[in-house]
């Protein structure tokens, strides 16, 4: 058999926002984990995370930053289904 080696790497989160890394020491940032419904308003196992950094909830923008996010995300699924 092969030695094989095994590597981790780390992949840091972003803002689903702003798209800045959230760091290791961002202990105000927030994941929201949204679950997706299906059209007759079941829940079918898929799930949207949302992530937020500690510098959008400072300035107060974080449940605009949301709604923006979830109005996006909303928006981008029907022009899918017309397809």
């Amino acid at each position: 058999m092969e030695n094989k080696k095994i590597e981790k790497t780390y992949i840091p989160r972003k803002c689903s926002f702003s798209n800045q890394i959230l760091t290791s020491k961002d202990h105000s940032s927030i994941q929201i984990s949204i679950g997706i419904l299906n059209n007759n308003n079941l829940f079918f196992g898929k799930i949207k995370t949302l992530t937020i950094s500690g510098k959008i909830r400072k300035k107060g923008l974080s449940d605009h930053a949301l709604n923006l996010l979830v109005e996006e995300y909303d928006s981008v699924k029907t022009l899918i289904k017309k397809k």
